[in-house]
């Protein structure tokens, strides 16, 4: 099937399900209350709204979420330098967004990408991160679990389009097999990313300064191994977006 068949074929199916959801209206998969015409994909605009935007004060470094207006670097930051230049995340990762993700990473909630996607454009048009940015480049999966779709990918891509970048999808590649991340602690993750990553193609990032898109951030460790990969690939520095930040 051509690009244009499975085009049509996507746009007759959107159609299929507004026209099925009009005539009989499912549920939120937070809340469970009734969909209306302002939900975001699976989730009501009464969830969505309660999704917690990180705002200023926030970390220079990681953009953890801050107390104190003068405070630049939170504790882990002021201790430990990360490799790449920075990290900005949208929201918190906590109560809603916390299952809003879920849902986009398992279950099948691909759909949840475009609400998503608005959310970081919107976030990055007020709070920047994508000065002198030349490429973008998204967390790969290891081969053998990949699912329908990467999460980190369809966020690369949207915002590839939104701000007319590059998306390189073939040059950083998961080898290693490793543990989820969920439920290590700091030390654990960052052994269990260590060697994850490799780069492919690494001319497309020969001294290019690099976007690098995944859905959560929590102590930084895939994002670091990450990072170092694409710089001994001789990239010139790699920046970090990410949907989501831990507390």
């Amino acid at each position: 099937m051509d690009l244009k068949n499975i085009e049509l074929k996507n746009s007759v199916n959107s159609w299929i399900e507004a026209i099925l959801d009009a005539v009989f209206p499912s549920s939120c998969r937070i809340c469970g209350n009734k969909l209306d015409i302002n939900r975001k994909a699976c989730i009501c605009l009464s969830c969505w709204n309660k999704i917690r935007i990180i705002t200023q004060p926030a970390c220079v470094s990681c953009g953890k979420q801050l107390k104190l207006q003068h405070e630049l670097f939170c504790g882990d930051c002021s201790r430990n330098k990360m490799s790449f230049l920075d990290n900005r995340s949208a929201a918190v990762y906590d109560d809603v967004m916390r299952e809003a993700i879920h849902l986009f990473k398992y279950g099948d909630k691909r759909k949840l990408g475009k609400h998503f996607g608005d959310l970081l454009v919107e976030y990055l048009r007020q709070n920047g991160a994508l000065d002198g940015i030349n490429a973008i480049i998204p967390v790969p999966l290891y081969k053998n679990k990949r699912r329908d779709y990467n999460q980190s990918r369809i966020l690369a891509e949207y915002l590839g389009e939104e701000f007319n970048l590059p998306v390189y999808n073939d040059v950083l590649l998961r080898v290693s097999d490793t543990r989820a991340q969920h439920g290590l602690k700091k030390e654990e993750r960052i052994m269990n990313v260590q060697g994850a990553f490799s780069v492919r193609n690494a001319g497309r990032i020969k001294q290019a300064i690099v976007l690098l898109v995944d859905d959560i951030f929590t102590t930084g460790a895939t994002a670091d191994e990450c990072t170092r990969t694409l710089l001994a690939a001789e990239a010139n520095s790699v920046r970090v977006v990410t949907l989501a930040r831990g507390e």
